[in-house]
């Protein structure tokens, strides 16, 4: 017996990174996963990780999805009450993210950064939210450790995580009454592919880990570790409404 036999769960950027360990996770507990994203072969390979765990066919959905255009957004929710009749679980994990500063950032990334990272998961909430009252159900928003810290080249990234702080923490309270709950993770630099989807190059991005690496006493997190947290609290029945920063110390780590 697993700990989400038969529960449904959506997992947003389910195709690299946090979000396949998350939906890997939650497969091998027994769970029906929606894995999302927006490149086919990868999603491809987190369903085959899924079933290599004991995930059946029937038990894995696929949908490609970039769900930066709006559109997609209720269609998700839709397709997966369509193949599994319900939603327990939505986990808003996909982000995007750009090393931009305020002088050069044009509005097409700004406004990418703000549809990926926010618009997103307050939508996807709003279209599962019907769904989650039935079964009591639960959301995890993956924010990020750049929310509660500041630097130059990240301004936008950072804004979007720090509303959807904020967000987990009213619509929290928004759904205390119907026995929902809304939690969110803040990790620090993840060993993830994160780094593909900005402007850097290989070198750079390794410099950035680098520097983190100076940051976090505890070394750079691995996805597992932030997929442990998230099941978490999807499994506690009175948690909701907090922002769990994931950060290998480096909040209370001294300043370079």
């Amino acid at each position: 017996m697993g700990k989400f036999d038969n529960k449904v769960v959506i997992v947003t950027g389910a195709s690299s990174g946090i979000g396949a360990s998350t939906a890997i996770t939650f497969a091998r507990e027994g769970a029906k996963v929606v894995v999302t994203g927006r490149n086919q072969e990868r999603l491809n390979e987190t369903s085959e990780k899924c079933k290599a765990v004991g995930a059946e066919n029937f038990q894995i959905l696929e949908v490609v999805a970039d769900l930066e255009k709006f559109k997609n957004l209720e269609s998700l929710v839709k397709k997966t009450v369509d193949k599994f009749g319900g939603i327990d679980i939505l986990i808003n994990n996909a982000g995007y993210a750009r090393a931009e500063t305020i002088e050069t950032i044009e509005l097409d990334t700004y406004e990418k950064i703000f549809n990926a990272n926010l618009r997103a998961p307050v939508f996807l909430c709003k279209y599962a939210l019907p769904h989650l009252k039935k079964t009591k159900g639960c959301v995890v928003n993956v924010s990020s450790c750049a929310s509660l810290t500041a630097g130059p080249g990240g301004v936008p990234y950072s804004m979007t995580k720090i509303a959807l702080d904020h967000f987990t923490r009213g619509f929290s309270a928004e759904c205390a009454p119907f026995g929902v709950r809304v939690n969110c993770v803040n990790p620090a630099a993840t060993d993830t592919r994160f780094g593909d989807n900005m402007n850097v190059t290989k070198e750079m991005f390794e410099k950035m880990l680098e520097n983190f690496m100076k940051r976090q006493p505890l070394g750079v997190i691995k996805p597992q570790q932030i997929s442990d947290a998230i099941v978490f609290l999807c499994q506690s029945p009175v948690i909701t409404g907090i922002n769990l920063p994931i950060d290998a110390g480096m909040l209370n780590a001294p300043a370079m």
